[in-house]
């Protein structure tokens, strides 16, 4: 895929990445809501070198001392400081941590605490630094104060081993203990003056700040949570899309059914303003009227230069095929061609919302009923049936009264003959068809023609569908002239709008003519009038192609509940 193509499908999900944006979001929200936030300092004691060597060997001089680091997690010293902070005993139980950095001659005992409020954590940290160092000056005056009675103990058995030398200097045995008296006297005279002049047991080298949060920032939490969201929801978005099986646009047409693409409709939301919705009867260029006229063109190459008889089909209802039909009908007949538009949806005929009460009366049912009966289908029988549209070179063939079943009708050998007779009567004729996949309908209205045309709907129109829809009219023997995707939201480049779709000050419409104001012998291409004016005349009566007047009827069965969904369909 291109990056384009990616952007695009991104746009088109944009719901997928919003949705769990948001998911993502709020449950960061509700974890910040619930979640309990500490705060955490540290503060730095250094040991003297005396009390660094015992808190490594457990002894001074001989005298045995506990001055472990981990005694700073003892209840010794956590109780004491919970005392000091008039916190109930054992309150400060896993809230402490230390660690010794014995990398220099003194130590550093980093001393850290817990607690719920930066200010609990800081008063933590220093009352335990407190109760420590307390509790190393208290096990110093003890060792002190023993290694004391020791060396005056040494002095004493020293000064007792001199004198029994001096009274017999032959006693091997006195002198050998004299010796080890006197240097016992002196290791431990020399650790006394160790600890005369190695300073404070301990010293604070950083008082403990105001705690920091052992959480992240809410701030961070939440960006975190929507950078993830976003990530994840672009994810999902390509993901679902590889799995959509839907038409994605003109250019997947013929890999998919195999028939020739004929172009893709631009997805227009201000047809549904126009009444009737046909926009290539109006002089105002907009992407959807100019790509009608390109399917239009490239139809022409396929087909015969006279007398084209084709169908215009599609795989569901509300693929937009009565528009499609009904525009590209009018686009023939602005281009000079005389242009027959046949209702052929003998079950839901819908012409009626773009010519009005031209698509009223009898028309396609009664001419096969009729035939089925023994009356022949003949030319002039034909054009007695074909309304006037209101614009020049159109003529409308309605479907008729409902028969009780279309495809039998359809079936039968009148259909044939009536499509020779309107090859003969227009340069093109353009037949509107039910939906072609589970109807028979649409297969046997083109097995007479010149080819079939398909609508699809981008996004819409499932990928297995349109395949099994082209096969199945192929299968029938019809030729499937190509498939029109429709919906589409492919935007032309800037500069091609610039210069084809600029544009106009006035929306200029087709030439149409009403004939309720002409007299009955009046050959209607002899005149022009607004359509606007034609659109404001009361609809009372409507005039045959052929001078007779026939008085008009409601459509049989009502307003077609699908009417405004497909115009929906048509124009998106």
């Amino acid at each position: 895929m291109t990056l384009r193509q990616v952007l695009e499908v991104l746009w088109q999900r944009a719901w997928i990445i919003i949705l769990v944006t948001v998911i993502a979001v709020v449950s960061a929200g509700a974890y910040l809501a619930i979640r309990d936030v500490s705060y955490r300092t540290t503060g730095t004691v250094r040991l003297n070198p005396v009390v660094s060597e015992a808190s490594i060997s457990g002894e001074i001089g001989g005298v045995i001392i506990d001055l472990d680091p981990d005694t700073v997690t003892a209840p010794i010293i956590l109780d004491k400081a919970a005392e000091l902070l008039s916190e109930p005993a054992g309150s400060l139980n896993g809230q402490i941590s230390v660690d010794l950095d014995e990398s220099s001659r003194t130590g550093r005992l980093f001393v850290t605490g817990t607690g719920p409020s930066p200010e609990s954590a800081r008063d933590r940290a220093d009352a335990v630094i407190e109760a420590y160092r307390a509790y190393v000056d208290e096990q110093m005056v003890t060792a002190e104060a023993t290694l004391r009675e020791r060396h005056s103990a040494a002095i004493a058995e020293a000064s007792a081993l001199q004198e029994e030398v001096r009274r017999n200097p032959a006693n091997a045995i006195a002198t050998t203990n004299l010796a080890t008296a006197l240097g016992e006297m002196s290791r431990m005279q020399a650790q006394l003056d160790a600890i005369a002049t190695s300073g404070p047991a301990t010293t604070v080298l950083d008082d403990a700040p105001l705690g920091t949060a052992t959480v992240p920032d809410p701030a961070l939490v939440l960006g975190l949570a929507l950078l993830s969201g976003l990530i994840v929801g672009i994810g999902a978005a390509l993901i679902r899309d590889q799995f959509d099986n839907r038409l994605r646009g003109a250019d997947e047409v013929e890999e998919i059914s195999g028939a020739t693409s004929l172009g893709e409709l631009r997805w227009d939301p201000a047809v549904k303003k126009l009444n009737p919705p046909l926009p290539v009867a109006s002089s105002h260029r907009t992407d959807l009227s100019e790509g009608l006229r390109s399917v239009r063109s490239t139809l022409q190459v396929l087909m015969p230069p006279r007398n084209a008889v084709i169908v215009v089909t599609s795989v569901e209802p509300g693929d937009g095929k009565s528009f499609v039909t009904a525009n590209l009908a009018l686009a023939w007949a602005r281009a000079g061609k005389q242009v027959i538009l046949v209702g052929g949806d003998l079950r839901r005929p819908d012409l009626a919302r773009y010519y009005g009460e031209a698509a009223d009366g009898e028309g396609v049912a009664e001419l096969l009923v009729r035939h089925a009966d023994g009356k022949p289908i003949t030319e002039d029988a034909t054009e007695s049936l074909l309304n006037f549209t209101g614009y020049r070179r159109l003529r409308l063939l309605p479907s008729g009264a409902e028969p009780p079943d279309p495809a039998d009708l359809l079936a039968g050998a009148g259909y044939p003959v009536l499509v020779d007779k309107l090859r003969s009567l227009a340069d093109v004729v353009i037949i509107d068809s039910p939906p072609a996949m589970g109807l028979a309908d649409a297969s046997l209205l083109a097995a007479h023609t010149d080819g079939a045309v398909v609508m699809a709907s981008v996004r819409r129109t499932d990928r297995v569908l349109l395949s099994d829809t082209v096969a199945g009219l192929r299968a029938n023997g019809v030729e499937v002239l190509g498939v029109v995707a429709n919906r589409g939201r492919k935007k032309l480049p800037k500069t091609y709008s610039a210069y084809y779709l600029r544009p106009s000050d006035t929306r200029q419409t087709a030439p149409r003519l009403t004939p309720q104001s002409l007299p009955i012998d009046t050959d209607v291409d002899d005149f022009e009038i607004d359509a606007g004016e034609a659109a404001d005349r009361p609809p009372l009566a409507r005039r045959r192609s052929n001078g007779a007047v026939a008085v008009t009827s409601s459509s049989r069965n009502g307003p077609n509940p699908d009417s405004e969904r497909e115009l929906e369909t048509d124009t998106e």
